[in-house]
């Protein structure tokens, strides 16, 4: 048994023997490759990998250009899935072949590291496993394979004509009716009585674009009736005695200037010009329109190509003044380009979208049905969620049999179970897929993964769509950009809409019930939505997989096992309908290791609202893996495999409270793009400032420790973008803060700084020795003051921040905040807990500033001119004067100020837009200024405020209640609980 003197010595001997078998390793590979180790893919040449991607190159194209055909024949369509499978294959590999060249080079430091923190030898060997080279063999097997699949598949290319000599795309039949001003059918618009008459006015109005005539856009989504009212419009007393003469025009899909403006002629002249020249089109135009109000009708406009648009109104300049050109158009792109002030058709209401439903179903208005009948008719036109084209759908369905048992199957099957209702519908709604681009189909397609209903993250989408490589590169351009630019596109073309339960700009946005079936329509087998998880299973080998929790909450586990076999599965997602807490857990399951080995090509894995309480450590190898969400779990630690896991950009653990660090390896993962933490307490390992293209980092804690995060790491993380939380500045003087160089993080939207809060005031301090140096009122002197103000100084940010929080505080503002001006676009602005803070700093002089929480600063006593800032002095970066005191303010709260006595110096032009006034818990407040505003006042828990404010308002009340007649109830304002008393008055 070895002395304990010895201990060092073998423990830095077994250190020097792993250095040297880690050095050896490197030096030996190369001469070791013609004996095709396992540690280096050596049997594989560059002119093989060259070859390879040149194929996969190829494969694209074929299928990029497959996209733009109408594909109907059955042996072609497996003929293009065999040809993207095999496109997948190849990516698989060629990163494999890239992970294995990077594996030496980045994985052996961290496995020294953590061979020499081993303990025991189980640990060693777990190590040793963690970071296994993958066999050489299996590559060059999986290479093999794709070069014998592709010469079997490439053999029946004849079978699509796809190469350059092989003649035209075959066009698909149009799945739209021509439109004409009469309208179809009979019976009038349901619910769009208002509709009609503000589009009438719209109509009727003198242009204001500057021109001769007015354009009104009409912009909905597919199916909502846009044709239908400018029907009902056209065919108004009052707008046709206005105009001389209506013309309509169904452009429709395929636009072409000439082709669009020989339409415009023929409405006009009754006949078929007999020429192709726009020169002579538009001479037909101006001879025929001269000096007449024409109201023109372009229905169904798709094409957003300003100088088209320029081309075809050219000639429209020569009709009389009060003419009017409608425009139709699914997209807003196209409709804010004919005109910023766009008409915006919204669907119906459920009561007017049965009325539509009905008038379908019952074609005779006089017949009467059971009031049964009504209610299951009522409930599957709440399935149409608004719009009529559904409505109509639904009624077409029900008419074929007026019977409690046909209409009860309808409601119970659902809707769209038949094919009547979906060939109304859902060849109108292709049209717009048609129209998107192939990056667009396929971000689209890949929504059919999520339920109904769902509430959708831009954030969440947009790091989805990119770790499943839907996102095509352009120039410098980031991928988020990009993807970013997708969202955008597919909300103007109506596929997404803003959550009307979210505030906007949130980033909230919903999909209508139809194109979520439009969407697993044209997803095929490559997506598969699992609703009801306790009943699993998958007939086919889909690509991307997602579990939907049940409506109603259950405790029964779920069994994975199951899914054993689907190697080429790369999206495999726990959907929460809504957000959840800790205390319920949608989904109830356990991860088997072998599970996670068998999903060797997964690209997104969401574990979120699940039970588990550890990741397997064969996650480490799903090399593929780019996007790994861990939201609201019990998980206490992430294993070290994680950090083999080059391709990983985005990690979430949002409220994971049971998590509290980091792996240490973390900063090997160079292309991490996104961290979300769950909390401030969490330990941050050193080197996260190597992960330079990190842009989410919403916490940032600095450690105490020396393996802990300092930070000067967050001066490499320029990219950082949206919130950035920064705890622990404690510790910190000016040199120190100064490192983090806030001022270039130009996307930082939202800062958040936070000094450790100080709970025990009678604790005396310690140096790094342990002794006693004083209390905190010993540090809280003019130098420990300056300390601070230096350090706060220090960290000023970018002057296009927007919004600002600093808690705990002990400093003072004033001498630190000219230096941080200009903040112009400064919006928000929070100051809690700054409990050394005896005056506020001068923020009126923030242009953009609408919204000011002050909260818990005890130590001021007064609000004054200081608060509004000499104005005059103060720099801008635009080099204008502000002429009043907060210009913008709107929301002004003041909560927990126990020492504030006065308020004074405001005078009438300041506040100008002040609509909201809170005070709270200011009990030595006696007065408040007057406001030439007049905001609305909340006062609460301010004794010598409210008996001054009952004073004043003493003659308004007509009944004091009595103590009997008032309630309480219990509220949250901001971090005080507080009670409010209501009370009814009477006459």
């Amino acid at each position: 048994m070895a002395d304990k003197g010895e201990k060092p010595i073998i423990h830095t001997l077994r250190d020097a023997l792993l250095h040297f078998a880690v050095k050896s390793k490197k030096l030996a590979s190369p001469l070791l490759e013609p004996f095709g180790r396992a540690s280096e893919p050596a049997t594989v040449d560059d002119d093989e990998l060259t070859a390879l991607r040149s194929k996969l190159l190829r494969i694209r194209a074929t299928l990029r250009d497959a996209e733009s055909l109408s594909v109907t024949d059955r042996s072609v369509q497996l003929w293009l899935a065999e040809l993207g499978d095999l496109e997948h294959r190849a990516e698989d590999v060629l990163e494999e072949l890239e992970y294995e060249s990077r594996r030496s080079a980045q994985l052996e430091e961290l496995k020294l590291d953590l061979l020499r923190a081993a303990k025991t030898g189980k640990r060693r060997r777990e190590v040793g496993l963690l970071f296994a080279a993958a066999p050489g063999r299996r590559l060059r097997r999986k290479i093999d394979g794709i070069w014998a699949r592709y010469e079997e598949v490439a053999s029946d290319r004849r079978k699509l004509r796809l190469r350059p000599g092989d003649g035209a795309p075959r066009p698909a039949a149009s799945a739209l009716v021509p439109s004409s001003a009469q309208p179809r059918g009979c019976g009038g618009l349901h619910g769009r009585e208002r509709d009609a008459e503000r589009v009438a006015a719209l109509v009727r109005a003198p242009p204001d674009n500057g021109r001769g005539y007015a354009v009104v856009p009409i912009v909905g989504m597919a199916g909502v009736g846009k044709t239908a009212l400018v029907q009902c419009v056209c065919n108004m007393a009052d707008v046709r005695s206005h105009f001389h003469m209506t013309f309509w025009i169904w452009v429709s899909q395929e636009f072409d200037v000439v082709g669009v403006t020989r339409k415009i002629v023929e409405a006009i002249t009754r006949s078929r010009p007999d020429c192709d020249e726009l020169s002579t089109l538009h001479e037909l135009i101006v001879e025929h329109l001269a000096g007449k109000r024409c109201l023109i009708v372009l229905d169904d406009v798709w094409d957003d190509n300003p100088s088209h648009w320029d081309c075809i109104t050219a000639p429209l300049s020569c009709c009389a003044a009060g003419s009017t050109v409608i425009v139709t158009t699914r997209s807003k792109k196209v409709a804010k380009m004919v005109n910023p002030k766009v008409y915006h058709l919204k669907c119906l209401s459920d009561d007017d979208c049965w009325l539509v439903c009905r008038r379908r179903a019952l074609p005779n208005s006089n017949t009467n049905i059971k009031q049964e009948l009504v209610e299951i008719g009522k409930q599957i036109s709440k399935k149409c969620g608004g719009l009529p084209l559904a409505g109509e759908a639904a009624g077409s369905a029900l008419s074929n049999s007026i019977s409690w048992e046909h209409w009860k199957e309808v409601l119970e099957n659902g809707l769209w179970a038949g094919s009547e209702a979906k060939n109304l519908v859902l060849p109108v709604l292709k049209v717009s897929y048609d129209h998107l681009s192939s990056p667009l189909k396929r971000c689209f397609a890949f929504c059919s993964l999520f339920p109904k209903g769902f509430v959708f993250d831009k954030d969440v989408l947009v790091q989805l769509w990119t770790a499943q490589g839907f996102v095509d590169a352009e120039g410098d351009c980031s991928p988020e950009v990009i993807a970013n630019g997708y969202f955008k596109g597919l909300v103007s073309r109506c596929f997404f809409h803003p959550s009307p339960a979210q505030c906007i700009g949130e980033g909230k946005f919903v999909m209508h019930d139809l194109y979520q079936e439009l969407a697993q329509f044209v997803s095929g087998n490559e997506c598969k939505m699992i609703q009801h998880p306790y009943s699993m299973k998958i007939d086919e080998s889909p690509r991307h997989l997602s579990f939907v929790d049940e409506e109603s909450y259950s405790v029964e586990e779920m069994h994975l096992n199951a899914f054993r076999g689907h190697h080429d599965l790369r999206t495999f997602l726990f959907i929460a309908r809504t957000e959840q807490n800790q205390e319920k857990m949608t989904f109830r399951t356990k991860i088997p290791s072998e599970l996670i080995t068998d999903f060797e090509c997964l690209r997104a894995l969401d574990l979120s609202n699940t039970n588990i309480m550890e990741l397997p450590k064969s996650i480490g190898s799903l090399i593929h893996l780019r996007y790994l969400a861990l939201d609201n779990t019990t998980i206490k630690t992430l294993p070290d495999s994680i950090c083999a896991l080059f391709h990983l950009e985005t990690i979430k653990l949002n409220n994971c409270s049971s998590l509290t660090q980091l792996p240490q390896g973390i900063k090997l993962l160079l292309n991490l793009r996104c961290l979300e933490i769950p909390h401030s307490n969490i330990q941050m390992p050193s080197g996260i400032g190597e992960l330079t293209r990190l842009q989410r980092l919403p916490f940032f804690a600095i450690g105490n420790e020396p393996a802990g995060c300092g930070i000067e790491e967050l001066n490499e993380l320029v990219n950082l973008r949206g919130h950035l939380h920064i705890t622990g500045l404690n510790n910190l003087d000016g040199a120190k803060a100064a490192t983090a160089n806030l001022w270039n993080k130009l996307g930082i939207q939202k800062l958040t700084l936070e000094w450790s809060e100080l709970t025990n005031f009678n604790k005396p301090l310690c140096d790094p020795q342990g002794n006693a140096v004083g209390g905190i009122s010993d540090r809280q002197g003019p130098g420990f003051s300056a300390a601070k103000d230096q350090v706060l100084k220090c960290l000023k940010p970018h002057s296009d921040l927007e919004e600002l929080s600093i808690k705990h505080y002990n400093g003072s503002f004033s001498p630190t905040w000219s230096g941080w001006l200009p903040l112009d676009r400064l919006a928000s602005i929070e100051l809690k807990d700054c409990h050394n803070c005896e005056e506020l700093p001068p923020l009126g002089c923030l242009p953009s500033l609408k919204h000011i929480l002050v909260q818990s600063l005890p130590r001021v006593k007064l609000v004054g001119p200081k608060f509004y800032g000499d104005v005059g002095d103060i720099a801008s970066s635009s080099d204008r004067r502000v002429c009043n005191v907060f210009p913008a303010l709107e929301s002004l709260k003041f909560r927990n100020m126990k020492a504030w006595e006065e308020w004074c110096g405001v005078k009438s032009e300041h506040f100008p837009n002040l609509k909201y006034l809170t005070i709270a818990r200011c009990s030595k407040l006696k007065l408040l200024p007057k406001f030439t505003s007049e905001p609305k006042l909340r006062i609460r828990h301010c004794d010598l405020l409210q008996m001054q404010l009952c004073q004043k308002y003493r003659n308004m009340v007509k009944h004091i209640p009595a103590q009997s007649e008032i309630s309480y109830t219990r509220i949250m304002e901001g971090d005080i609980l507080v009670l409010e008393a209501s009370c009814s008055y009477s006459a």
